[in-house]
């Protein structure tokens, strides 16, 4: 369910669900929509309908047409069709087709994503200023339990909650070279990040 629309969305996969989470804890999207069209594409003199897995809007109106399919031939022959749906977009037009597979949507990306869409309910902005401090207190750098430790009257709950609010703010970052790829622990590094 969007918490921000009260709306369901229909989903057919988990790779479907995890792109939608991903969106949605963007700041910069503005509506979402699942199973959107059809969309019409002329293949070889004939007229092919598709139905895109999920449609979303952006704050400056432009409008992003997922189709997602696993990694493999699927996917391969998928991005033919693509290519020619956005071959029939205006030249002008901001809005675009994009093919998107399970390289994309990535088991550390869901879990930022749902991690940071949970915290957009509980945060306690007090909390997050106090570990913000402790970690810049710590160097800028710090893994999750290092900053648990300088504040030990916060729950490691608090603790984590309010880490994620500092990612979510870009006040910190996930620091580990291919982020979208591992699931943040409290053995994790984060690190400070200037807001100029």
């Amino acid at each position: 369910m969007d918490r921000s629309t009260n709306t369901y969305h229909r989903l057919e996969s988990n790779l479907e669900a995890g792109l939608v989470k991903i969106l949605l804890a963007r700041h910069d999207t503005l509506a979402i929509k699942a199973q959107d069209g059809p969309y019409s594409v002329i293949v070889e003199g004939k007229t092919v309908l598709h139905i895109v897995d999920v449609r979303r809007t952006a704050a400056g109106g432009a409008i992003t047409y997922f189709v997602v399919k696993a990694e493999g031939s699927t996917a391969r022959a998928t991005a033919g069709l693509v290519k020619l749906l956005n071959n029939q977009l205006p030249k002008n037009s901001v809005d675009r087709f994009v093919l998107v597979t399970n390289r994309d949507i990535t088991k550390g990306r869901v879990n930022a994503a749902e991690n940071i869409l949970h915290t957009r309910e509980v945060r306690n902005n007090s909390e997050t200023s106090r570990v913000h401090d402790a970690l810049l207190e710590h160097g800028g750098r710090a893994k999750v339990w290092h900053l648990a430790q300088r504040l030990p009257d916060l729950s490691l709950a608090n603790i984590w909650t309010a880490v994620w609010d500092m990612l979510d703010r870009q006040l910190a970052i996930f620091d580990h070279p291919t982020p979208e790829n591992i699931i943040m622990s409290e053995g994790s590094w984060i690190r400070a990040i200037s807001k100029d």
